[in-house]
């Protein structure tokens, strides 16, 4: 039954995908639901609508899309500005529809708060008897969005989970929405290679009961989760959370026990993964989803003992500056929330910043670990440790000559040769 006073808004604001998107006019700042939370009912429109656009700027961050609007056909009408890129965006940079935005996520929130969006397009659930719709699985900084942007477009849809945190919006705070049934995006687990569950093993042993750990999106950050099945009493506070967390949690392995905030809960502000996944949430007390300026927040995390973050990157040179974002000219990720959460452990009282990354790229053609690299997204005084296959680079504290030769060790055996060689050619003998 729905509640008479908050009827009227869920009549009269109802319309066609159609209806809803030719409210949005050329040279608009439009901002999509970022990662798996992205509407696709209401992108789908917007692709079909291109033709009478001209420079609309659509802002997002990519984990999930099928980037629909990044198709050749869409640049003349598009100008994509992303703050996490993917590899579905390469033709769109290479023909000038797409520009990288290097902030971290903890100040998006912030950054929409000065920038002044036009349309916000959201995913939520319907509405429950108080007339509060749910955003599911995904928080980031959509709370944020949903306040500033002049103008609100929701995708209701039947399929989204209801979630526990801060997820909640009235339905007064929509302009327009438009109804959907449809599968969320999901990703789902690729199985690790033996390079992969090498690393995992190894990061593994970095990693001590009773700790609160962050890990990413993708299969190394899988393969080290999959590694922790005979830790004890392990905490999560992250940006995400993927399937491997659920088989955790289900193990006893997760706990949240001895966190000192949010304890007994696992924190995050994005569910990426498999519909498994987001039917485990659902109505799961034991999970929570907060915006990015908590989750990500050095200062909350600081609060946690014994935080462990743990980050991928594209390479990482011999003193142990991290690229995590650029190959040549093209952007292939971004910032994301290394930055926030390296900082955070670095306050945290036992915390530690571990990067974890394959020794080699393009079939083992490149080593990822090089003598120079030059795009850098986290500082080399900040990174405790470097794990690859062949082992764990421990860094803090040690001296350039001590980082290079660590880095070298645990870089694969056919370069290792060429990165010393290269070392000493290039720095001087003191270093």
């Amino acid at each position: 039954m729905v509640n008479k006073t908050w009827d009227a808004v869920y009549s009269t604001r109802q319309v066609s995908a159609k209806q809803a998107i030719s409210t949005i006019h050329s040279f608009q700042k439009v901002f999509l639901a970022p990662f798996c939370n992205e509407p696709q009912t209401l992108v789908e429109e917007l692709v079909r609508q291109k033709d009478r656009f001209k420079n609309v700027f659509l802002y997002n961050m990519v984990i999930g899309s099928p980037c629909v609007y990044a198709d050749t056909a869409c640049h003349p009408h598009f100008k994509i500005r992303t703050f996490l890129s993917s590899p579905l965006l390469k033709k769109a940079f290479l023909n000038d529809a797409c520009e990288y935005l290097p902030v971290n996520l903890s100040e998006i929130p912030r950054w929409i708060k000065q920038e002044k969006i036009d349309v916000a397009l959201i995913q939520v659930s319907p509405p429950n008897d108080a007339g509060y719709c749910n955003l599911g699985i995904s928080v980031d900084f959509v709370q944020t969005l949903i306040k500033e942007a002049t103008y609100v477009i929701a995708e209701l849809n039947s399929q989204m989970p209801l979630t526990n945190g801060d997820t909640l919006l009235h339905i007064s705070e929509i302009d327009q929405f438009v109804l959907s049934d449809r599968p969320l995006l999901s990703i789902p687990s690729g199985e690790p290679s033996e390079e992969e569950v090498a690393i995992g093993k190894f990061v593994a042993e970095l990693i001590p009961d009773y700790s609160t750990i962050q890990l990413g999106v993708g299969k190394i950050a899988d393969s080290i989760l999959l590694s922790l099945k005979s830790k004890k009493g392990l905490g999560i506070h992250s940006g995400s959370i993927t399937d491997p967390v659920k088989e955790l949690i289900e193990l006893g392995v997760i706990t949240n026990e001895n966190k000192e905030i949010n304890q007994y809960k696992t924190v995050c502000a994005t569910i990426t993964g498999t519909e498994e996944l987001y039917e485990f949430c659902h109505l799961n007390e034991s999970i929570e989803i907060y915006p990015t300026d908590y989750t990500h927040n050095a200062a909350i995390i600081s609060r946690i003992s014994n935080f462990h973050s743990v980050n991928s990157a594209l390479e990482v040179d011999i003193f142990g500056q991290v690229n995590a974002e650029q190959i040549g000219d093209f952007t292939m990720a971004g910032v994301g929330g290394q930055m926030d959460f390296i900082r955070g452990a670095r306050l945290s009282k036992g915390g530690k910043a571990i990067i974890a990354l394959p020794s080699t790229v393009k079939k083992g053609t490149q080593s990822r670990i090089k003598t120079k690299i030059s795009y850098v997204t986290s500082l080399k005084s900040e990174i405790d440790y470097v794990v690859t296959e062949f082992g764990v680079a421990s860094l803090f504290g040690k001296s350039l000559r001590e980082r290079a030769k660590a880095l070298i060790k645990i870089a694969h055996p056919n370069f290792r040769e060429q990165l010393l060689a290269e070392y000493e050619e290039s720095f001087p003998v003191n270093v």
